[in-house]
């Protein structure tokens, strides 16, 4: 995953998106890329966050960005619980994609026990075809050329299978930290020991030892090499091997 210029991660709340790939993140701002996370759906509150503003958890979101390194967060705030694959909230995206033109797209896995992950699975699957066609005018911007690769993270539920990983040793402490920003979310479990966690069974099983995020990969485009034939294209298992 060398030579990207843009990223864009979707993340269905607020922190999906630290858990997912925050580790890939900051390795990509690192090698130089913009990073633009688009959250999809505002924090659901609970009875321990009584004493938590919506100003307070905008704080946490972008304290998480900034220790990634996140050029932008864009956040949809759509209603939790209530949320629905409408055309307003596909163009939204739409919109966001053709103005990023990102070379590399992360979403929640196909499979995710969260309902709400797997729907916004489905909106960026279609909205990455929309985005691409010469249809949705009214979002404006030209239709954006398809990304090289678009990966599935896992959140709430680990991925059976998985085709590529992502050595995060160096990143891993900056993701713990970015998880740690959301105070909020630690009052009901202990996330940033549980991303460490995750990171070293992922090393372990990937590579045997070390910290690793895992993924599905959903697309692959690969670019011509210098006087060769054109791109191809390509699926399944890739770097960091499948499990069963």
């Amino acid at each position: 995953m060398t030579g990207l210029t843009d990223v864009l991660v979707v993340a269905p709340h607020p922190d999906d998106d630290v858990i997912g790939c925050g580790g890939s993140i900051a390795k990509h701002v690192r090698d130089g890329a913009r990073v633009t996370v688009v959250v999809v759906i505002g924090r659901e509150r609970s009875a321990l966050d009584d004493a938590v503003t919506d100003a307070d958890f905008a704080a946490e979101t972008r304290a998480a960005a900034k220790t990634l390194g996140v050029h932008r967060c864009i956040r949809l705030d759509e209603p939790s619980r209530d949320f629905a694959l409408s055309r307003r909230v596909h163009l939204e995206l739409v919109r966001v994609l053709r103005e990023v033109r990102p070379q590399l797209v992360y979403l929640p896995h196909d499979n995710d026990d969260d309902v709400e992950h797997r729907m916004v699975h489905q909106l960026t699957t279609e909205t990455l075809w929309m985005a691409q066609s010469e249809f949705f005018q009214e979002t404006g911007g030209r239709p954006m050329p398809a990304p090289r690769l678009v990966l599935g993270y896992e959140v709430w539920a680990p991925m059976a299978r998985f085709q590529y990983a992502e050595n995060i040793d160096e990143q891993i402490e900056t993701k713990v930290e970015a998880m740690r920003a959301y105070v909020s979310q630690l009052r009901h479990a202990a996330w940033d020991e549980g991303v460490r966690g995750l990171a070293r069974y992922r090393g372990t099983v990937s590579a045997g030892s070390g910290h690793a995020e895992v993924f599905q990969v959903l697309s692959l485009r690969t670019p011509p090499a210098a006087g060769g034939p054109g791109a191809g294209g390509a699926t399944g298992d890739g770097p960091g091997g499948g499990r069963d």
